[in-house]
């Protein structure tokens, strides 16, 4: 039974009790999330070495080190990218089953495609790519300066290794397509839908916080931070994920047209992409100035007052676990690069 305080009337304290319990909702299905993949990673791991090695195990210890004996298999981009694929999907696909159930009827809303979310995400796409470019920008510099004090500064590689139509296929199937909508389920919908009803504010700097610090290194963490903002309001202004999905798909295409076009073997590409950078980057410079207004919101004041329902959020004991959670991952592997 939830007690009133007596600073609070009982609208407020009806609030606060709502903010609290839709956030530990939320960190318990992002938890949930983290928890589902590394489950799913063991089962994708056994359902490869028996492929490969031609028997069956279910002694993990033997089948991982298969695989460190193999590393030319775990590096290929054909496995790891069939991995990232099978793990995540089914882990997100879980993880919704789990949401619809917490949320009960919350999310459908955030799915449904239009002409209009459509639209916007068209329109959005160049400038975000500016968002990008100066995202890309600062993280160069801070990556520098860590470079220049002796810190070594772990990155993902998205390379394709081992070029295959198999790889090429995959690598499409999960960067350009699988990763932007399992992404913005869960730091745009899950987030803006349990978070924005309270405090907008809140709700985008959580987002752009979750989905930057689970890139798990530092160099993406910043520049998907960056980005992070301006998908969350986008997002949370059309009240649907369907434009920041667009976004992000065309974000990621553009990132790896090099790679692409190399493993393809299309000659003759990088200029052609030159171009394109540059063309994108004028339009999206232009679009972004006439558009930037549509970005404003207002934090509208419910019983709470702005900063208490911002508060709430972020003092959330899973809130807090959940970003402690992301950190202790990107600590990890700065400690391991450093070693």
């Amino acid at each position: 039974m939830s007690s009133i305080r007596p600073y609070l009337t009982p609208e407020q304290a009806e609030e606060k009790n709502n903010i609290a319990l839709d956030c530990y909702k939320l960190g318990a299905l992002l938890l949930f999330y983290q928890v589902m993949t590394r489950a799913a990673r063991i089962v994708f791991y056994i359902a490869a070495y028996t492929y490969y090695n031609g028997a069956f195990s279910l002694n993990i210890k033997s089948v991982l080190k298969y695989f460190g004996d193999n590393d030319d298999i775990m590096r290929s981009t054909s496995f790891r990218m069939a991995g990232n694929i099978s793990i995540t999907l089914v882990s997100v696909l879980l993880t919704a089953v789990l949401a619809h159930a917490l949320f009960k009827g919350r999310i459908a809303p955030w799915l449904k495609p239009s002409k209009e979310n459509v639209i916007t995400g068209a329109l959005w796409c160049t400038p975000n790519h500016v968002v990008g470019m100066v995202a890309t920008m600062l993280t160069t510099y801070l990556v520098g300066i860590l470079n220049t004090s002796g810190i070594e500064v772990p990155t993902s590689d998205f390379s394709i290794v081992q070029p295959s139509k198999a790889a090429v296929l995959l690598q499409i199937g999960y960067v350009i397509i699988a990763a932007p909508i399992i992404e913005e389920f869960l730091y745009r919908c899950l987030i803006l839908n349990a978070v924005a009803p309270y405090s907008k504010s809140a709700a985008v700097l959580l987002s752009a916080l979750c989905f930057g610090l689970m890139h798990g290194n530092i160099p993406q963490a910043a520049g998907a931070f960056v980005s992070g903002l301006l998908y969350a309001v986008i997002a949370m202004e059309s009240g649907s994920i369907i434009p920041s999905i667009i976004i992000h798909s065309f974000n990621n295409l553009v990132a790896e047209l090099y790679s692409l076009t190399e493993a393809i073997g299309i000659t003759g590409a990088d200029d052609a992409i030159g171009i394109f950078y540059v063309l994108a980057s004028f339009v999206g410079l232009l679009m972004g100035l006439l558009m930037v207004k549509r970005l404003y919101f207002k934090d509208e004041e419910e019983a709470l007052p702005v900063k208490q329902a911002r508060a709430a959020v972020f003092a959330n004991l899973l809130i807090l676990v959940c970003l402690g959670w992301y950190v202790v991952i990107i600590l990890s592997g700065l400690a391991a690069a450093n070693s």
